[in-house]
């Protein structure tokens, strides 16, 4: 609390003097070895020279303190104290503060397009896209700078200029505070005994469940016989895919989701994504022709985009061979730009011309697949309810989906009498109670402005609430690909009333997850809590059982009619 008296200018030249003396740091110095043991016999013998090395040796291995006053803290009232630095997506971590005290360093969520500074020499291999990254933020706040990808920091040095780091499996130092990394490669031969590795790796993680699955009683196994049995065959297993088989079998006896045993991912460097145009098409011949375009991708903007009907012939001037596909004459094109030669009818003439178009990456073009399809569904919804109703589909139970969900509520649901959320084939995350801070509240009053009508009840200052709400009727549609954090939602919604549960039973895996690494790096997750309904029942096993069960059969899909989709429609439109 002592540092908060002092004033701004007091308050710089304590952290001045604070960096001055960081930097005059020094290693500790080895303590210098005797060639004699010190006995009680040599101390009182008459060499001269004996007792000199003795006593020479003892002040050595025991220098003489300063005597340092202890620091107090004030902890009564910290809380009261604290100041928030950062606030940032997602989790942060990976703290490492200065030694100044004055900078710290961290791991954080980060946006893909951010402004970054551009790597130099030796900067990590992960660039500065989307993803974690590393940040650093001065003691006084302001907006954090990424400094580098994403790193593991360790430790500042003694003096507090670089920072010791493992980015990519490999040691390294980064400069401050350009975070510039320079790496610490070693090489060297080592031999393992594979057999024993294996059992090592399985002993920890077999003890790791042992004391943090979810219940105690580890299902009702006996643990330590099971153990036994099949380190046996972890014994044998010499290769990461042999020792993952055989732990997964193992947590397998457990009967439970959210588990998993995989060893580091060994892909080759050469391993290239394979570029795409965000289209649909059709083989025909040695060529392909184009059946849809995404207006959004690469080929449905600018003044060289596709159409409909094009015939792609070549990929930069190499035809296709019989076994070649679109998708390998793109290898390792995303982000380039290509020439693609099309056949394109013009004017009633066939001609053939040359368009330049940049290739995105496979999760890029799926993102434009899925975008198309919830905007194709809510149409539908909207057809199918004469406009009465909105939809909106809920991909994950993250951030980024919490935060579309809040974004396109108001598009969705203004003018309409009644909303279909959608939680089919979301895999689940951590949201779901924000989630249900937005469509299940009390109201407790509702305003009028002036010159509207006495039946409008629904403008209650939204801007003001944690999250914008919406208390009109709602059905909400999941199915057996609804998994974790989306059955909980699914349960919520039936177990509180809110409205009808439709499609199918959930996958009925829910446990809250978090993960350990073994020795080699070899992951294990680890289900630390269990979740129950206000009943009782352990929502493990036994996924949200619907009010409304509907299949969705293939002879429907084939037709893209979705049948879960109406049927939600329908019988919200008869509660209106």
């Amino acid at each position: 609390k002592s540092l908060e008296n002092l004033t701004p200018a007091e308050l710089e030249k304590y952290y001045e003097d604070a960096g001055a003396a960081v930097k005059k740091r020094e290693p500790l110095k080895a303590p210098r070895a005797t060639t004699r043991p010190t006995t009680k016999r040599a101390a009182t013998t008459d060499s001269t020279e004996d007792a000199k090395e003795t006593a020479q040796a003892a002040t050595t291995s025991q220098p003489a303190t300063a005597k340092v006053e202890p620091v107090v803290l004030d902890l009564d009232d910290a809380y009261l104290r604290l100041r928030r630095l950062t606030s940032m997506p997602g989790n942060e971590g990976s703290l490492e503060i200065s030694p100044t005290g004055d900078r710290y360093i961290f791991t954080a969520q980060s946006a893909a397009g951010a402004a970054a500074p551009t790597p130099g020499p030796g900067a990590g291999a992960g660039g500065f896209g989307g993803g974690r990254a590393t940040f650093s933020v001065d003691k006084d706040g302001g907006d954090p700078k990424r400094i580098a990808a994403n790193t593991n920091p360790q430790h500042f040095t003694l003096t507090g200029d670089k920072l010791v780091v493992v980015e990519g499996n490999r040691a390294a130092t980064m400069k401050l505070p350009t975070g510039e990394l320079e790496y610490l490669d070693i090489s060297d031969r080592l031999t393992i005994d594979l057999a024993k590795q294996s059992e090592q790796k399985f002993l920890e993680a077999s003890r790791a469940l042992a004391h943090g699955f979810y219940d105690a009683n580890m299902n009702g196994l006996d643990w330590p016989a099971l153990t036994k049995r099949y380190v046996e065959l972890a014994r044998q297993a010499v290769t990461p895919n042999e020792f993952d088989h055989v732990a997964d079998k193992f947590v397998g006896e457990l009967n439970s989701s959210h588990q998993g045993v995989t060893s580091p991912d060994r892909r080759s460097e050469l391993t290239q994504p394979m570029g795409r145009l965000g289209i649909r098409r059709v083989r025909e011949g040695n060529a392909y022709k184009v059946t849809e375009i995404f207006e959004q991708g690469p080929a449905g903007k600018g003044a060289m985009k596709l159409l409909v009907g094009d015939i792609i012939t070549a990929v930069n001037g190499e035809g296709f061979e019989e076994t070649d596909t679109l998708e390998s004459k793109l290898l390792g094109m995303a982000g380039k730009e290509v020439a693609l030669t099309v056949r394109r009818s013009i004017n009633d003439a066939e001609k053939e011309i040359d368009l330049l178009i940049t290739p995105i990456s496979p999760e890029a073009e799926s993102r434009l697949f899925y975008d198309d399809w919830r905007t194709e569904t809510a149409q539908k919804v909207a057809e199918m309810s004469g406009g009465k109703i909105g939809y909106i589909h809920i991909r994950g139970m993250d951030q980024n989906s919490l935060d579309v969900f809040e974004r396109d509520l108001y598009a969705a649901a203004h003018g309409k009498k009644g909303l279909i959320i959608d939680v089919r084939n979301n895999g689940g995350g951590w949201t779901a109670d924000r989630l249900l801070a937005s469509i299940m509240f009390p109201r407790h009053a509702y305003t009028r402005p002036r010159g509207v009508t006495e039946d409008v009840k629904d403008a209650y200052p939204n801007d003001r609430l944690f999250i914008a709400k919406y208390d009109l009727p709602i059905n909400m549609l999941c199915n057996e690909k609804s998994f974790s954090n989306a059955e909980i939602i699914s349960h919520a919604f039936k177990n509180l009333k809110r409205g009808t549960l439709v499609g199918q039973q959930t996958a009925g895996g829910v446990i809250s997850t978090g993960g350990i690494s073994l020795i080699d790096g070899t992951t294990v997750r680890m289900p630390g809590r269990g979740w129950w309904t206000p009943a009782g029942v352990n929502m493990e096993l036994n996924g949200a059982m619907p009010d409304l069960l509907v299949p969705q059969t293939p002879e429907a899909e084939s037709k893209d009619a979705d049948e879960q989709l109406k049927a939600a429609v329908d019988d919200l439109v008869k509660r209106l």
